[in-house]
Formats: structure tokens, sequence, C-alpha cells
């Protein structure tokens, strides 16, 4: 603990060094002799955005080292309170993540964290103005490149909804955020006259082998699939066109209204729609054809706010395209109209207040229940205007709230509404959301999340990950197994090991954070290494692996590792299951305080108490199966019988005379050294010889019959009455699971 503190401590001063050497306050060889911080991923990830050229200085530097007393003064800053909401959660954090990020780019070292504060180093060369870098940070987050390094990779790759979302109305922090929903909007719009022209293709290509081919069977199923595409034409045209003049009706019967309520002094009220999109939908109301001329930024006749989008629109993918529901005729309009009011702003609509500042914040006091005049994500009064959410807001935007009679979309305010921009993270069906590490000591943690996600499907938030499950049988996984046990199968199965041992791991669920055991982590990376289980099988899910992983979650690892043995009949690689359980039992012994204080308040004892029994048993059930024939039925039957008496020493000893005329079986180290070392333990606590030998074959411990009773008698002391009856069947598992083919064998049976 002390150590921990003090390399805290020295990092912390080593930023305050670099940013007086930054500000010219102090040399560059002042940071000599912190020169060891360089294997720091902390420290690293710091200069790689403080000050690159200070990093290639520390690693090639041959000058003197220089002491050096920080001249600057330390400062408070305190975070916004987070949202309950998980994804508004992790749109506030990586926001505020974000901004301390820009912070240290401009030369404000982050030097300390705690609960609800973060402290900021600035040089005495150095003035930091809060509000007005802020808004700089916001104007660089809210830019176009800024928007398609955050939300793109995610609207490229993760579907939101199934059918695709309605036009979220999201206010517009920027022009150039404006101009990126614009043309997320536009190809998304363009998808449906790319289908609508690919249908008028394949009509033309059928109509010339309709007419090519001479009367039969193969002509008349062409005749009846043309038909039916010019049915699905001619509907689907019909379908737009019919919406386009119906919004166009609605548009002008408003415009009318407002212009008779409008006092004859009052002047000219500005529009929504500017007069090139009401003239656009006008032309959509009379021809469908002509408004697509009008909607391509490719033709000469869009008009010069559609026409600039058209070097955007490549970096919107096919999954992009499809995001919104634009086969729903009156979704279509409200997409486009959503667009045209966007290409309409010439000013932004909203500015998005500071999330830290010098003294805490303050919230006043607001109505009972969440139907009150308050945003529904942060508290706040929405005096300010509100807008209902969307699924790029809240991942469930269909809430049942306190004070209401049934589902709705809650409000939320603007400045919630935008933060949901800066943040990938937008879990949609198949995908689960996970927090990596603590909020004190985010560095690493974000580290490793950006490198999970790179070359995969998921994606990274700041310390946040979205693990996004494939689809197996047309269902995603996260379906199949269960979101919790996905995350535990996609986390043991794509993350290295000492990676699991170092970060805690939180699942988010809606307002729940559910902990993921480091234990059933190990044990999940373990079973599906050693057994080489995958997910997905032969295009089928492989709900064993889902069943072992929900009893590694109820801390059940020998039920887990029976499962899969009696699913595989092997094991694919002993080595690792071995030492996996080495160091799952380390794992049982660090973190006895996460285990339920109930029946498994003893887990970590037990786990290895039957180990032990496992090893000794193992000595003369492998005796019996090389004396009856490895591999055979008769072996088969031996084992299974053996296995069915394990209640008491007596019985099973007596069962294994019917094979053997020894009263003596060797247990070999090289079989199994967890195994081998456990059962020497038990050996030792419960009295019996222990005498280590060496052979041919390797190191082996006898193990007598009188050995077994002793260790029978020292355990049944230990696990008393029904305990006991627990026990043995614990010991069964595990010791079947080290015969695999024969419980294959008998399912197949």
């Amino acid at each position: 603990m002390e150590q921990a503190m003090d390399h805290t401590l020295t990092l912390a001063q080593a930023k305050r060094i670099a940013a007086d050497v930054r500000f010219k306050d102090a040399p560059r060889a002042a940071l000599l002799p912190l020169r060891g911080l360089l294997y720091d991923s902390d420290f690293l990830g710091f200069l790689g955005r403080f000050a690159p050229k200070l990093l290639r200085y520390l690693r090639m530097s041959q000058d003197p080292p220089q002491d050096h007393s920080p001249k600057g003064q330390d400062c408070v800053l305190y975070p916004h309170p987070f949202p309950g909401e998980a994804q508004m959660r992790a749109a506030y954090e990586v926001a505020t993540e974000g901004f301390l990020e820009y912070l240290e780019a401009q030369g404000y070292s982050v030097v300390e964290r705690g609960a609800g504060w973060v402290r900021v180093y600035r040089s005495s060369k150095a003035l930091l103005n809060l509000e007005t870098t802020w808004h700089r940070y916001m104007e660089e987050a809210f830019g176009f490149e800024g928007l398609s390094h955050r939300l793109l990779p995610l609207l490229n790759s993760v579907r939101l909804a199934g059918r695709g979302i309605s036009a979220p109305k999201v206010p517009v922090a920027t022009l150039e955020a404006r101009d990126f929903l614009a043309a997320w909007y536009l190809a998304n719009l363009l998808s449906v006259r790319d289908r609508l022209e690919w249908r008028a293709r394949e009509i033309a290509r059928l109509e010339a082998e309709v007419e090519g081919t001479a009367e039969s069977r193969e002509k008349a199923k062409k005749a009846r699939d043309l038909e039916k595409r010019k049915q699905d034409q001619e509907k689907e045209r019909g379908k737009y066109a019919g919406e386009l003049k119906k919004k166009w009706d609605e548009l002008e019967q408003e415009r009318k209204k407002v212009a008779k309520q409008r006092a004859p002094s009052a002047g000219p009220k500005e529009a929504p729609l500017a007069g090139w999109a009401l003239e656009g939908l006008k032309l959509g109301a009379d021809s469908l054809q002509e408004f697509w001329r009008w909607l391509d930024p490719a033709s000469p006749k869009a008009p010069p706010a559609i026409r600039q989008l058209a070097t955007h629109l490549p970096r919107f993918g096919l999954n992009a395209r499809q995001q919104l529901n634009t086969a729903v005729g009156n979704k279509f309009t409200k997409i486009l109209e959503e667009l045209l009011r966007l290409l309409s702003l010439k000013t932004p609509e909203v500015k998005v207040p500071p999330l830290m500042a010098e003294s805490p914040f303050a919230f006043g006091q607001r109505g009972a229940g969440d139907k009150a005049e308050a945003c529904y994500s942060c508290g706040k009064p929405l005096s300010g205007g509100k807008l209902k959410a969307s699924k790029l807001v809240f991942s469930s935007p269909s809430q049942r709230l306190q004070s209401g009679t049934g589902q709705e979309e809650p409000w939320v305010c603007p400045t919630c509404a935008a933060l949901a921009l800066l943040s990938p993270i937008k879990p949609g069906e198949g995908s689960v959301l996970v927090r990596v590490g603590t909020y004190g000591a985010p560095e690493s943690a974000k580290h490793f999340a950006r490198l999970l996600t790179t070359g995969t499907l998921h994606v990274a938030a700041g310390r946040y990950l979205q693990l996004n499950s494939p689809s197996v049988g047309g269902k995603p996984l996260t379906q199949a197994f269960g979101r919790v046990v996905y995350a535990l199968q996609a986390l043991g199965q794509e993350v290295n090991p000492r990676v699991l041992e170092r970060f805690s791991f939180y699942l988010l669920e809606g307002m729940q954070e559910i902990s993921l055991p480091k234990r059933a982590l190990w044990l999940s990376h373990v079973l599906q290494k050693a057994f080489g289980s995958r997910p997905d099988e032969r295009g089928e899910v492989n709900r064993e692996l889902g069943e072992a992983l929900r009893y590694a979650l109820a801390d059940l690892p020998w039920h887990a590792i029976y499962t899969l043995a009696r699913r595989y009949g092997r094991v694919a690689d002993r080595f690792a299951l071995e030492e996996g359980l080495r160091r799952y039992t380390t794992l049982l012994e660090q973190n006895t305080k996460e285990v339920r204080m109930n029946e498994n308040a003893d887990l970590p004892q037990r786990f290895r108490d039957v180990a032990g029994l496992t090893g000794l048993l193992y000595a003369w059930v492998s005796y019996v199966e090389t004396q009856v024939g490895r591999g055979t039925q008769e072996a088969k039957r031996a084992v299974v019988k053996l296995l069915d008496n394990l209640e008491s020493p007596g019985g099973f000893l007596y069962v294994a005379a019917y094979d053997l005329d020894s009263t003596q079986a060797r247990l070999y180290e090289g079989g199994g050294s967890f195994f081998y070392q456990e059962a020497k333990r038990l050996l030792q606590e419960a009295r019996a010889e222990v005498k280590e030998t060496e052979d041919n074959s390797g190191r082996y411990l006898p193990v007598a019959q009188d050995d077994l009773h002793r260790v029978y008698t020292h355990l049944a002391e230990r696990y008393q009455d029904k305990r006991w009856e627990g026990f043995v069947y614990e010991v069964r598992l595990s010791l079947a699971s080290r015969f695999p083919q024969y419980i294959r064998m008998q399912k197949e049976g």
C-alpha cells in the first residue's frame, strides 16, 4: 500500500514538473531524475498527449539530470454529477474525461483524483480560464472530425434497433455537428432511392428474361416473379409519394393557421424550414422522380445546402445508412423534415455548459415523480427547453414513469440530448455495456479498452466497453446466453488473463451495476481455453458453455468443468486446466470477502479439498481402468460403478477390489500437478504417511487403503451432515471430469 502511494506521489510530481517544462518555467533536464516512469503506462499516456517531444527527449537525452521544485499551484475542479442511467452516465463521463485530456493537451496536468473532485496543476506562467477552455473543447468535440472519430464507428458497425430508429431530434451544438447529422440523415434517405433503383433494374432484367424464354414452367415462374416485383415497386413508390404529399399539405395548413393567428402588427416569424427546403417538399408532393433528383447531392438540381454534403456521404457505410427507419412512410417524411430543419439552421441551437467547475455543483429542489418538469437524465429543470428521449440518449428510451400511466418517452434537457452525441456507447440489440476499473485511476483502463476493441466490432469510450455479440441462428448471443453470461464469455475469451486479474469489471444494466467477479472471469477464460470451447459451434449456440458459465458465476466450479467435460468427452489443453485451477484457488483465497456468506463461506477450503480427494481417488480409478483395458466398455462400466460409490472409502474400495488384487495405488505428478499437490496436502493433514517416490514414469505418491480411510475421516469431521452430501457430490463431478471419455460415452449410450 505504501509503495503504491509513493508511486502515485512521484507520478503527480512528474506531471507538475512536465507542466513547468512546457511553459519554460523549468529546464527539460528537470524531468530526467524521473526517467524511470517511462515504464509506467499512465505516465506514457500523459506525455503522449501533453508533450510528445518531451517523451522523445526522455528516451534519448544524455544531459545531466537537474533538480527542480514545481513553481505553479494546484487547483481543485469538481465534475458535474453523473446521471444514473447507464448510457447517459457513460456520455457524461466520456465528455468529462475528454475535457480533462484536452486540458492536459493544453498544458494543465491532472495530478490527483478523488470521489467527486479532480486536482489540476497549472504552471505559474499559465492562466486557466475554465469556461473558455471548455467551449473550445466543445467546438473540437462537436466538430465533424470529432463526431466522425467518436460516433461514426458505432453507426457503421452496430445496429441500434432491429427495424431502425425514427429521426432523433438532437439539438445542434455546432454547425459542423449539424452537417454530420444532416449527412447521416441524407445517407439514410438516399438508401430508399437506391432500393427503388435496384428494383427497377431487377424488373428490367426479368422483363428481358421473360421475353426471351420459350413457353415453359420456368417462364411462368419468372413471370410471377416479375409481377410481384412490379407490385412491390408500385406500392413503395405510392407510399412515399403519398406521404410526401401529406407532409406538404400539413405544412401548408400549419403555415395558414399561424398566419391567421398572428396579429397584424407582429413582424414575420422565422420559419423552421428555409424557402429552398419548402420548395423541395412541394416538388416531392408533385413528382417523386423530380424529388429524388433534387435530393441527390451529385445532381445540378440539388440546392447548395444539400450539394455541400456530397463529400461527407462516403463516410457512412451500409450499416449507418440503414440505422433510421425509412421503410415506414410517415417516419421517412419525419427524417426528411428533420434533415431540412437542420440545414435551415444558421446558428447552433444549444450551448453546452461546462461539466467542470471550481466549486461543487448545486441543484435546486424539484417536484416529486419522474413526470415533474425536470430532465429525466440529469434532474435539472426543463426551463431551457426539452426534447423526447431517443435511442441516441437512452438505451431504452421508452420508460414507465413513476407518475405516469403507461410506457412513454421521458423529457430530457437539450444539454443531455447534445452530450449523447459525444459518446459512441449506444447499446443496441445484442450488445452489453461494461465499465472497467475505477474512476480514480482511469488511464490504464482507458488504454486497455482501446487496445481490446482495436480490430473488433466492440466499441470503447473512456473506460467503458460496449461488447457487441455476434448472431447465431438469427439471434444475438446476448439473448441466447443472457447479458451477464455473454459479458463473462466475451471477456473471458478476448481479454488477456493478466488483465482479468488487474481490473474490476462491472456490467451496467439500466441504473444497476453488476459486478463480474475476477474468479468467475478467470474461470471463464480457463474453461474456454482448456476445452477449446466456442460460443457458437457448427452454426448453433453452445448452450453447455452458457450453462458452465452460469455455474462459474454461482461459484460452482466443479459443476462448470463437468458440464463441458460431458459435452466434449476430452480436455483439449490439460496443462491450461491444471494451471488455471491453481490460479483460481489463489483468487478464491484473495477474494473471500466477495464470496457469499452462506453455504459458500468455506469455498476456498472446500475447493482445495475436493481437488485433493479427487487426486487420491483418481489414483485408484486409473489403476482399475488400466487393469480392465483403457478405452473399453468394461473400463467405462468399472469407472461409472466407482463414481457411484464415493460416499465411504469402504464402499469404494470394495468395488475396486473386483478388478484389483493390490492394497495400494499410485498418483503420478505428471497426471496433474495441481491435484497431486492438493492430495499430498490432504495426506499430511490426515496424518497419513507421505512417501514420495520416483520411477521411470516420474514422481508419484503411494496411496494405500488406510490412507483413504484416514483422509475420509478427516474430511467428514470438516463437512458434516448435509454438507458431506454436497461435498461428495462435488468430488463425484470432479472425478468424473478426469475421465471425460467415459461420461461422454455414457451420454451417447
